[in-house]
């Protein structure tokens, strides 16, 4: 052959493949033709297309010497076997990919031949741009900033760009490792790009527009990755996975399994779970049978911790089998009914109910907020009268679990405006005096003593009226906030009010959320400096009982012992809310923390206490700091706890116990165990507890009180509920209610269960709608009180039990989680061998034993010996030891 004639091998191979393309081929072509790179040859490789695509390239490239067209004589069915044939009938040292109705940016071919010539990498990838308004989230991570020469175990978020199309290849490199597309299978990239990444020893990324991808959502035709609703589409996207797990595996590159299977995850399986309403029965079963499989092969359920909520709930309910359930989640994240009742709450978070899940696995499932939904339908203003109607719906939780109520919120001030009147779902508000401002319309849902809160959003719901009523004094009309809040705006008519408001509302925007003070912080510092050098005065009392939150316990019975004395003492209690206090006698009330208080704890030569107030202003000498305590110990206590044999917590114990002069215990036991976990030095009064002389004395006035403040009559049984607090997890009441509306519905007609929440919690059953045979007292003051009229206690861990027995009448023990309690918090002695009554595991063994008496007197025994140990020094008298020993 004359030299002359010897065709020169070409830098570049673009091998373009094409199946009934007729109305795109030459656009793409086309973008090959105009490139500005021009030593490249291109083979087009028609599969046998049925329509004028075979005959529109033979024409393109008969004038085009770059261009040559293969026909294959049957159609191969995929992408794989016209790719190998162009790979096999081209020459070029590097080869690129286009498909028949893609086209390239116009220096595409020079950037990439450039990029791999440059970084010497075994292929380089560029970005790629759809046709659509969709956009390729992990674009971003891979294609911000060029990167060369990386291995894909350096740079594993790779593996998410499974394209091939958008790469240039050194044809070496696929010789080398005899790298070809698999065929007889669709989603061959998966595999092909899959291996490359591994093979390769390095990869360079140019973050530049190099492949367009079209996208014709609806054409008559479907490609391939457009065919989801066929169920062997779905079959051949998990065996081009399969083979690339298996390559992984016998690669040595197994570890890398965790990104890959991320990758289909988030992307591959996505796909179809988006696809799934618009599948019949047929294939939905299908489906099921072959993810459930595929999930159980290289997926590690706990891959799925590393996804958002909503595919980590799908992809478990998946991996479990539980069709029932995540048909149910589908329609839960869409807002539609389900067709159980579904959303959970643990005791610590919200969860998707599976029946297939083990409790373990809950997590898998947990909703970080659950859904609520609202609809309002009439809007109403009239002269002051604001008027909605409206409705919310808590998705997936059971209807009498949750209730709901619309209300106004002061965007300023924060300041909550209550409906005046609910009935039917018509919400009424009544603005006569309320305070001028903006004001936003929340909707608040409690559910079992949860609150949730959402502001309503004019996007989110049916159109939102422009009204506007006006009187002499000002104006009140609806308002969309510039966050698209909804609500209402109250401002003056006249303009001078209008000036002073404008002033008014700048300075509450700039205000401090700080509680507002009388004195500034520097003259009340001043203040308490003058007040500590008044004198103590020795008649002055002050009482405290669990952080101001109650007129109870120990204080309380010392207090109302000291008022039958002739020692002419002046009493001060302090509390949270002084107004909601009820003392009786001359005391005088003060709100804990307020500079008042500050004034009389200063001054007090007596400080009656059963928690702690010592940080709340020094001690001086002269004073004497009673302290009472609050319950016989059966959970660790002070240093003997895991958490504060150190450190800050530490320090602030022995703060509080250098201040007391004066400790009470109700026992030998307890003596033993304060003066070690407290390390308390002084003095120990071994009287019995104040608060259980009225256990002893059973007085019947006090009786006939609480009956009547119940409606009780003295033929009901009473049960008494009242667990204690799990310091490590401030929702455990949620549990509470649920096991009381199961043991409500146990007891007969004749039974009233009292709940009384610890002091903590006890404001959280306010908003909760109980059982009918079912009373709240976790406001009541005195749980002694409640003691006497109460017939069978059920508790936990609480110290009531040990004042109970005093009484000797059944106590049942409700541990459901004894073992994470013993864990976290630790106990002195062995509940179950030192128990007064039975402890029950279930809140159906609980039921179980307060109906049967004949079970509980089994415990007679028990609870004589549990009362001796720990109630042998009641006599009804302690108040009058304590009194004796500490008063002069």
């Amino acid at each position: 052959m004359h030299p002359g004639n010897v065709r020169k091998t070409p830098e570049l191979s673009v091998i373009v493949i094409a199946y009934n393309n007729e109305l795109y081929i030459e656009e793409a072509l086309e973008s090959l033709d105009e490139q500005t790179f021009d030593d490249m040859e291109v083979v087009v490789v028609n599969d046998a297309s049925t329509d004028r695509t075979g005959e529109i390239i033979d024409q393109f490239v008969s004038t085009r010497p770059k261009f040559r067209a293969i026909h294959l004589s049957r159609n191969s069915g995929g992408c794989s076997v016209p790719r190998n044939t162009g790979i096999a009938n081209s020459s070029g040292r590097y080869i690129m990919f286009l498909d028949g109705d893609d086209w390239y940016a116009k220096d595409a071919c020079e950037l990439m031949v450039n990029a791999i010539k440059r970084t010497g990498s075994d292929f380089v990838s560029g970005q790629v741009v759809r046709t659509n308004t969709y956009e390729i989230w992990y674009h971003k991570n891979i294609y911000s900033v060029e990167r060369t020469n990386i291995n894909i175990r350096e740079f594993p978020e790779l593996i998410f760009d499974s394209l091939s199309v958008n790469k240039i290849y050194k044809r070496s490199f696929l010789e080398k490792h005899n790298l070809r597309f698999p065929e007889g299978i669709h989603y061959e990239d998966i595999v092909f790009t899959g291996k490359a990444y591994f093979l390769a020893e390095s990869i360079s990324i140019i973050p530049k527009p190099i492949y367009y991808w079209r996208v014709v959502e609806k054409a008559a035709v479907k490609s391939i990755t457009n065919r989801r609703s066929e169920i062997h589409n779905f079959k051949h996207r998990l065996t081009a996975h399969r083979l690339l797990d298996q390559f992984l595996i016998d690669n040595g590159d197994s570890i890398y399994l965790l990104y890959k299977n991320n990758k289909f995850l988030r992307h591959d399986l996505k796909l179809y779970v988006n696809d799934y309403h618009k599948f019949d029965e047929e294939y939905k079963s299908q489906f099921h049978e072959y993810i459930r499989e595929y999930l159980h092969e290289c997926i590690n359920k706990y891959e799925f911790a590393k996804l958002a909520e909503d595919s980590r709930i799908m992809y478990y309910l998946l991996y479990i089998d539980d069709r029932e359930a995540f048909q149910d989640y589908l329609s839960y994240v869409q807002g539609k009914p389900t067709k159980e009742d579904r959303l959970r709450f643990n005791g610590d978070y919200y969860y998707f109910w599976s029946a297939k899940s083990p409790e373990s696995d809950q997590k898998f499932l947990k909703i970080n907020d659950p859904k609520i939904t609202y609809a309002i339908q009439d809007i109403s203003l009239a002269g002051d009268m604001f008027r909605i109607k409206a409705t919310a719906v808590m998705h997936s939780a059971i209807r009498g679990e949750y209730s709901y109520c619309w209300k106004l919120k002061h965007k300023q001030t924060d300041t909550i405006i209550d409906p005046q009147s609910v009935d039917n779902d018509v919400f009424v508000f009544d603005l006569t005096d309320v305070e001028l401002g903006n004001y936003l319309l929340v909707l608040f849902v409690n559910h079992m003593g949860i609150s949730h809160e959402r502001k309503v959003r004019a996007s989110e719901i049916s159109g939102f009226p422009n009204i506007q009523t006006r009187n002499h004094k000002r104006t009140i009309s609806t308002h969309i906030s510039p966050k698209n809040f909804v609500g209402l705006k109250l401002e003056p008519t006249k303009k001078w009010d209008k000036i002073k408001w404008m002033v008014r509302r700048r300075a509450l925007k700039t205000r401090s959320k700080q509680p507002s003070r009388f004195f500034s912080q520097k003259a009340e510092e001043l203040i308490r400096a003058g007040i500590r050098k008044l004198p103590i005065r020795s008649n002055w009392v002050l009482f405290e009982s669990h952080m101001g939150k109650q007129y109870s316990d120990n204080p309380k019975y010392i207090y109302e012992e000291l008022l039958k004395t002739d020692k002419h003492l002046k009493f001060i209690w302090s509390f949270e809310n002084p107004d909601a206090a009820h003392v009786p006698g001359p005391a005088i009330k003060v709100k804990r923390g307020s500079l008042k208080h500050y004034y009389y704890m200063t001054r007090a030569k007596y400080w009656v206490d059963n928690q702690g107030m010592a940080h709340l202003a020094p001690k001086r000498k002269g004073q004497i700091y009673l302290q009472t305590w609050h319950g016989t110990p059966l959970k660790k206590m002070g240093i003997d706890q895991k958490n504060i044999s150190q450190g800050r917590e530490l320090n602030r114990l022995k703060h509080q116990v250098s201040a007391w002069d004066y400790f009470i215990t109700p026992n030998r036991y307890s003596t033993e165990i304060f003066k070690r976990a407290f390390l308390y030095q002084k003095d120990i009064l071994e009287t019995g507890y104040p608060r259980n002389d009225i256990l002893v004395k059973k007085p019947e006035e006090i009786c006939e009180k609480v009956r009547r403040y119940f409606n009780l009559s003295h033929d009901k049984r009473v049960v008494l509920f009242a667990p204690t607090f799990r310091d490590w997890n401030s929702r455990s009441f949620y549990k509470t209610f649920k096991d009381i509306q199961l043991l409500s519905q146990q007891v007969d007609d004749n039974t009233v269960i009292l709940l009384r929440l610890h002091y903590l919690l006890a404001a959280k059953a306010s908003g909760i709608k109980l059982p009918e045979n079912v009373m709240d007292a976790s406001l009541y003051p005195d749980v002694q009180e409640l003691c006497l009229i109460t017939d069978i206690l059920i508790t936990d861990y609480s110290s009531v039990m040990f004042d109970f027995a005093v009484l000797r009448r059944p106590i049942v023990l409700y541990c459901y989680d004894l073992e994470e309690y013993l864990y976290r918090r630790g106990t002195y002695f062995d509940i179950i061998e030192h128990a007064p009554g039975p402890v029950c595991r279930t809140i159906e063994e609980v039921a179980s034993m307060i109906q049967t008496p004949e079970s509980l007197a089994k415990y007679h025994e028990a609870l004589n010996s549990f009362a001796q140990t720990f109630g042998s020094l009641e006599d009804g008298h302690a108040s009058e030891r304590v009194i004796e020993k500490v008063f002069e």
